[in-house]
């Protein structure tokens, strides 16, 4: 499957003040809240890469202990009276391990002779099959809901959840439960009802999934802007205000997204299960390993969709583990 995915911390430029929701978050005073812009990035919509700086300077213990019980209490950071803190010391350790990283995952392994087999998925006369690993917003919140549930700790699993897998379980009473949803352009009346670890989709309409944001606090949301891929797109995890999250979608569409707010209703299994391959994999592990070749990594599908929303062609994305270690400052690092 080729090397493993690199990660790499693009420089940032202040664009300006952040504009939050509020200058308190727990009762405790923001020091400075900056809208930083990604730089030197491949292609990528100048909306998808902005992250925000939130600082509170220094902290009383009651004050530390009020931000680790907004942002979660998942945090291994540990209360200093002379360290300055920010947004992200709150935040649970995948999260810090991920946050303004750019991940390249390098090029799709080509798997020669699987040309039939190609054009048995849907994808004719496009030659031999690639796998990928290519981690979107859909993928990266439902791993950042398990975070937030507890589950995994030490690891985070890179992976593709294509909208097409994840709107049914969204839509799902007995998996999710709607704590609301805001018409188009309308604020979200549910904003103050999220708690940590809760979900919002950003859908056109009634039913087309267009991205998926995970709710850490304050206000603020952690995502994957986009599929990455060197090739057209680059899209750092990042930090946002509802209001950040909400601007490419809304430049994308001509119009400003339908926001649902989701809660997770147990916990959820890892997306390698959520977003099983089945027969599929199993046909092409076994003809890989009638070449005497290993896959290497567990697949998850990705459908190609259409202009009028039915599916294409069926590709399959490699899932990356990586593992989840804590640094000298308390902070999640992965390695």
């Amino acid at each position: 499957m080729g090397p493993p995915a690199s990660f790499q911390t693009p420089q940032t430029a202040v664009v300006g003040p952040a504009k939050l929701a509020s200058k308190t978050i727990a009762g405790v005073n923001v020091k400075q809240a900056n809208e930083l812009q990604f730089q030197g990035l491949t292609g990528a919509n100048p909306l998808m890469t902005k992250t925000l700086d939130v600082q509170f300077g220094k902290l009383s213990q009651p004050q530390f202990d009020a931000l680790k019980k907004e942002f979660g209490g998942l945090s291994q950071v540990k209360f200093d009276a002379a360290r300055d803190y920010g947004v992200i010391d709150f935040l649970p350790p995948t999260i810090q391990a991920l946050v303004n990283r750019d991940i390249d995952p390098g090029p799709p392994a080509k798997l020669k002779g699987t040309g039939k087999l190609n054009d048995a998925m849907g994808n004719e006369g496009r030659g031999d099959l690639e796998i990928s690993t290519s981690p979107n917003c859909h993928g990266t919140a439902w791993e950042m809901m398990r975070a937030y549930q507890g589950q995994p700790s030490t690891h985070v699993s890179l992976l593709y959840g294509d909208a097409q897998m994840v709107g049914p379980d969204y839509e799902n009473p007995e998996k999710f439960t709607t704590v609301g949803t805001s018409e188009p352009g309308k604020a979200p009346a549910f904003l103050s009802e999220l708690k940590p670890g809760d979900v919002v989709a950003f859908k056109r309409g009634e039913y087309e999934l267009l991205h998926s944001a995970t709710y850490v606090g304050g206000g603020l949301f952690f995502e994957k802007p986009n599929t990455e891929s060197d090739e057209y797109d680059e899209s750092p995890y990042r930090l946002v205000t509802l209001d950040q999250a909400i601007a490419p979608i809304a430049d994308y569409l001509g119009e400003p997204p339908t926001l649902v707010g989701l809660r997770p209703n147990a916990p959820l299994p890892p997306g390698i299960e959520a977003f099983s391959t089945g027969d599929d994999a199993k046909n092409l592990e076994a003809w890989a390993a009638k070449k005497g070749q290993t896959i290497g990594k567990p697949l998850v599908r990705e459908f190609e969709v259409g202009m009028g929303g039915g599916i294409r062609g069926l590709h399959f994305n490699a899932v990356e583990t990586r593992r989840v270690e804590i640094g000298a400052d308390g902070r999640g690092v992965i390695k």
